[in-house]
């Protein structure tokens, strides 16, 4: 009997907020012996070229991805489209759409920072200079570089998060559309990180009653920073609802010791893999 492959559904480069080009993430997880990638990320596959160039030059599967924000009661939610069709017109125009959300936001959060006396437009500027969409994490990137702020999670804290002086709240689309956006192009659409969103327990079922609903048809189960009683509620919660069971590292960066690449912990029995639908 051949050997379970090893997979990473949820993953980040620096088209988005991640540290490594599509291809450095690619050739990272290939070392680390991965056999099965997604590249998912934030509103954009302009990385999807590169990373399949290089995972056929490495003999690595890779799986076309994409990590869409939504709006659910006023809550932002994740969702991945997995095996999307990056070329198809509908998630094309919706994504620019989504990127100009993301500017336009960005713009007004260091509007909000020049107001209370720090220098936005410089603060703009840095943020616009990445490669990738302009991210909250950018931003609080580059206030530890003008030394406003020692660490990212200072600037989130003092500046960036809700009832603080520069939160804008995002107007991410419904829950609804997005998962249509990731229908029509062809795509699984599954759930990222559901323990994770700081909802009742009631909210939450509801929130997983209304992604199926719209046709979500996966939840992420084992993810990065993932505690082993998040799995058991994850894997309940996809038994329950019929949900098929996903797996990702969320990687960003390879300083970050909780979500390394090639160290995810195995699905828990009773649950569907929602790479089974596609001969894994």
């Amino acid at each position: 009997m051949s050997a379970e492959p090893s997979i990473d559904l949820h993953t980040h480069s620096n088209c988005s907020d991640g540290s490594l080009t599509p291809a450095e993430l690619v050739s990272r997880a290939a070392a680390a012996d991965i056999d099965v990638l997604a590249l998912t990320d934030h509103d954009t596959i302009a990385g999807l070229t590169d990373a399949a160039a290089r995972a056929d030059e490495l003999g690595l599967r890779l799986v076309t991805g994409v990590e869409i924000s939504a709006g659910w009661r006023a809550q932002a939610i994740h969702v991945l489209g997995l095996w999307i069709d990056p070329a198809n017109p509908a998630l094309r125009r919706a994504l620019a759409a989504q990127a100009e959300l993301r500017s336009l936001r960005m713009r007004r959060i260091c509007a909000r920072l020049s107001a209370v006396g720090l220098p936005g437009e410089r603060l703009l500027a840095a943020v616009e200079a990445n490669p990738g969409l302009p991210t909250r994490s950018h931003l609080a990137a580059a206030l530890v570089a003008e030394g406003i702020v020692s660490r990212t999670d200072e600037a989130f804290r003092k500046y960036l998060r809700r009832g603080r002086a520069a939160h804008i709240a995002a107007e991410w689309p419904a829950l609804a559309t997005v998962v249509g956006w990731i229908r029509e192009a062809g795509g699984i659409a599954s759930l990222a990180h559901p323990a994770r969103y700081a909802i009742s327990a009631g909210a939450r079922r509801q929130l997983l009653a209304e992604f199926a609903a719209a046709g979500g048809t996966a939840i992420e189960v084992v993810t990065g920073a993932n505690a082993a009683h998040h799995v058991e509620a994850c894997a309940q919660w996809a038994i329950k609802s019929g949900f098929t069971a996903s797996v990702g590292s969320d990687f960003h960066h390879p300083q970050h010791a909780w979500n390394p690449l090639g160290r995810l912990a195995k699905l828990p029995p009773g649950v569907t893999p929602v790479w089974r639908s596609h001969g894994l």
